[in-house]
């Protein structure tokens, strides 16, 4: 004797069943309707019960509705058709984004069999049905009630917090934990309870024949108290539920017989396989979703491709084991054959371990892309995938872009499953041992890191020439990741923009009260123009020289003596795209009372109380005594007003006596 779930199908005492196929036999018994009529026995089985989960899994499901062993497996192959609050198998989840809740309700109202003496072999009235070889099993019992299910589903936006979703769904989860069977429910909801369960669509796959089905939490709440008084009055509306089915073989023996079931480890691997493909399409809907795939058709492609390739294969996959599990059970063919299809699983480019890789770089490639993507647009640029568009616009002169070269780099796996679906024949396996791309590695993950660098420090540059900066991609196989091009003048022939390499710090050759020559090193091919900038240490402009880049040296000339002052190089490029050495300090030699009454006429008193010299008021008593050879004097025209100075010269430039 054996039990199964009747799964929505229409099951009756004494009818038959071939277990080798899951399939009820209509229209064929093996007793007269009034003989079985008066050999059936009933009895009250009143129960009820109630599940809430939060898992989706095949395993969770099976488990709620009862299914087990080989009809599981002929279920996700699609060999049975099913009703009623069985189809909540085959709803799964679309998005790892979405969070579900699910309430199960089960009630039993009265079981039916036949009797033992009905059994015998001498009461069968129609022997014809052992020789047809169509049945293995009849109905002796069913039992009645009725299922539901209501599936409780939420969309949840990226930018949402987690605490809080995770708070709203433990109120909504709450709320249903709290429900008691045969008690009054609470359909009052607090202030928190309400926000949660607002977000929350509702499915309902149960037994029952609604008017209309419940949309919403509250709706579902409703129809929860009301069930029991859908079954009818006398529980008459109640369906079969679980069905037990006698051997046929056991009243006759030379009858087919059910030779052997498949076993527990294969049934799992299967479903694995099924999840697993099944978990890799949901993925893929997740990342077709996201930014970068809306927005770059190359990285869309490849997802879409991945999440068609892995849906037909499943289809595939569950046709060859649908087809399988007859023969087996019925002793045409090994279990062996199950175990090498499951072999040629693991040996096919839609093995686990191959697309749990592959989604998983493909998710750290879209999270990259986006964060590169959400910096691009605010720097200014714009996604842009006409390019001819921009070129043919008079305004715009130079464009710049930050393009993603990989995206329509041919994907190795995908190729691989692309060939092994077309195969025709086991014979003609793919034995191909190309590796699989390996996504962004660090090298090219810094890569693109420096032309984001580079990229932001155009846009912010007050010396570059003006260009639009635009956001695209292109195949560039030389150009790993991503790369600056740069379309200069209308031309839609694009350079790929390489910024001038940091010059090396000013080395000082000589040095002088006036001037300064110091070493010129060779710049990059990148350097369009090498300049020298300098100034006093505490002014803030800098003042340029251009350098020959074929000299071996350059002089700075007309330098004020006795000042510090601070040099380097910066080597420019393409759109005066500028780069800087480190700085240097030099300080220029001490001069003498020509020099000192120079640099007095070329700066004001101002200056050069700002660089810390002392300044005396002087007592004219003394003019005279001090005019000698030490001392030097000068005249300086300022605001209209003639004024005289008075050096004391002592080595260095010290003291400044005001007259």
């Amino acid at each position: 004797m054996s039990k199964i779930s009747a799964l929505g199908r229409p099951f009756q005492l004494g009818m038959l069943y071939d277990c080798r196929k899951d399939a009820l036999i209509p229209g064929i018994t093996l007793w007269d309707k009034e003989q079985l009529q008066q050999s059936i026995r009933d009895r009250p089985q009143i129960n009820t019960v109630f599940n809430v989960t939060a898992s989706d899994s095949i395993e969770e499901k099976s488990h709620l509705l009862n299914i087990d062993g080989c009809l599981k497996l002929n279920l996700l192959s699609g060999l049975i058709n099913v009703s009623g609050a069985a189809k909540y198998l085959s709803d799964t989840k679309k998005s790892f984004k979405q969070q579900r809740l699910t309430l199960h309700y089960h009630s039993t109202t009265k079981f039916e069999e036949l009797t033992m003496n009905h059994l015998a072999s001498g009461n069968i009235a129609h022997h014809e049905v052992f020789d047809n070889d169509s049945a293995t099993h009849v109905v002796t019992a069913v039992l009645y009630g009725a299922d539901a299910c209501f599936v409780f589903d939420r969309e949840v936006a990226s930018d949402e917090d987690k605490s809080t979703v995770e708070g709203e769904l433990k109120a909504a989860f709450d709320k249903l934990k709290g429900i008691s069977v045969g008690a009054q429910i609470d359909l009052n909801l607090n202030d928190k309870q309400k926000t949660a369960v607002q977000k929350f669509s509702c499915k309902f796959y149960g037994d029952f024949q609604l008017q209309s089905n419940p949309a919403s939490f509250e709706d579902a709440l409703n129809l929860f108290a009301d069930l029991p008084k859908l079954l009818g009055e006398k529980k008459e509306l109640a369906v079969p539920l679980r069905v037990w089915l006698y051997p046929l073989d056991k009243l006759l023996s030379h009858t087919a017989k059910l030779q052997k079931d498949i076993s527990l480890d294969l049934i799992k691997h299967v479903e694995s396989v099924f999840e697993t493909l099944s978990t890799t399409e949901m993925k893929c809907s997740d990342l077709l979703k996201d930014k970068p795939s809306s927005t770059f058709a190359g990285f869309c492609d490849q997802i879409t491709h991945m999440k068609q390739n892995c849906s037909n294969y499943k289809l595939s996959f569950m046709n060859k084991v649908g087809s399988l599990l007859p023969k087996i059970r019925g002793d045409i063919e090994k279990e062996t054959a199950l175990i090498e299809l499951l072999r040629d699983h693991e040996e096919s480019p839609f093995r686990g371990s191959d697309l749990e890789q592959w989604v998983k770089e493909k998710e750290k490639e879209s999270v990259i892309i986006k964060t590169l993507l959400n910096q691009l647009i605010d720097f200014g640029a714009t996604v842009e995938e006409n390019l001819d568009t921009i070129l043919m616009d008079l305004k715009v002169k130079n464009m710049v872009s930050y393009t993603f070269t990989s995206f329509e780099w041919p994907d190795v796996l995908l190729s691989k499953q692309k060939a092994f679906l077309s195969l025709s024949t086991k014979g003609n396996k793919d034995e191909s041992d190309s590796k699989q791309n390996i996504g962004f590695t660090s090298d090219i993950k810094m890569t693109m890191r420096s032309n984001l660098t580079i990229f932001k420090n155009l846009t912010e540059s007050k010396t570059c020439e003006q260009a639009k900066f635009i956001v695209a991609s292109k195949e560039m196989k030389n150009n790993p990741g991503s790369c600056i091009l740069l379309y200069e003048n209308g031309s839609d022939e694009a350079t790929c923009f390489t910024p001038p390499s940091e010059p090396p710090c000013p080395v000082i050759e000589q040095i002088s009260g006036h001037s300064v020559v110091l070493k010129v090193s060779p710049a990059c091919s990148a350097t369009k123009e090498l300049r020298l900038l300098y100034k006093i240490k505490e002014e803030k402009d800098w003042k340029s020289q251009s350098v020959l880049q074929s000299h071996d040296t350059v002089t700075l000339t007309d330098l004020s003596p006795d000042m510090e002052y601070e040099m380097k190089y910066a080597a420019v490029g393409k759109l005066n795209y500028t780069v800087h050495s480190d700085v240097i300090r030099v300080t220029t030699h001490t001069t003498n009372i020509r020099e000192v009454r120079c640099l007095f006429m070329k700066y004001s008193l101002k200056t050069f109380l700002r660089l810390g010299v002392t300044v005396h008021k002087y007592d004219s008593s003394v003019r005279t005594s001090v005019l000698t050879s030490q001392f030097g004097m000068i005249s300086v025209q300022q605001g209209g007003k003639l004024t005289f100075f008075l050096f004391f010269l002592n080595g260095l430039l010290n003291k400044l006596l005001f007259l």
